[in-house]
């Protein structure tokens, strides 16, 4: 198991994340946005069970 008592002296940062904004473009409209599970279009990948099934 790993000590960490040594670290407890020292002011710890948080891990910083930067995303360059994008344009929201090629939507879905909000009622079937919401039961696709995305709004947007490019990012809808219906599940296909029997394409995606390892038995068959």
């Amino acid at each position: 198991m790993s000590n960490y008592s040594n670290y407890s002296h020292r002011k710890m940062e948080y891990a910083c994340a930067f995303v360059l904004p994008q344009a929201y473009e090629n939507l879905f409209l909000v009622k079937d946005a919401l039961s696709k599970g995305t709004i947007f279009k490019d990012l809808y990948k219906p599940y296909n069970e029997k394409k995606n099934s390892r038995w068959e």
